[in-house]
């Protein structure tokens, strides 16, 4: 079954008493490769700051920026840079312990799981 590709603009579900975030504008590798009108995020891609309203968060002062380490295993797109990443999916993981949550309505890609 194929999992949702994720877009700038997607939400992650947040991560201990780190709430949810949003991959922002330029968050993508891969401007030029656009689904639905918005840049697809791939493995390597930032999600927006977030940061921890308890009183001694686990990463610091400056919050979490993570970063996503799991994309489609069957699906990759040559980013600006020229290198090829896998495409990232709702469920797939961030560094940080945050999933992706949103998604294309209409395209998807590679196995969930």
């Amino acid at each position: 079954m194929a999992g949702s590709m994720a877009r700038e603009g997607d939400m992650t579900t947040g991560h201990g008493s780190y709430p949810p975030a949003i991959f922002l504008p330029g968050s993508s590798l891969c401007q030029k490769a656009t689904i639905e009108g918005k840049p697809m995020l791939t493995v390597g891609a930032r999600c927006g700051p977030h940061t921890s309203p308890s009183p001694s968060p686990t990463l610091g002062v400056g919050g979490s920026l993570g970063y996503i380490i799991q994309g489609s295993p069957t699906c990759e797109v040559t980013c600006d840079d020229g290198v090829k990443r896998k495409v990232a999916r709702i469920g797939d993981s961030l560094d940080c312990g945050c999933k992706i949550v949103g998604g294309a309505t209409t395209v998807g890609g590679g196995a969930n799981g």
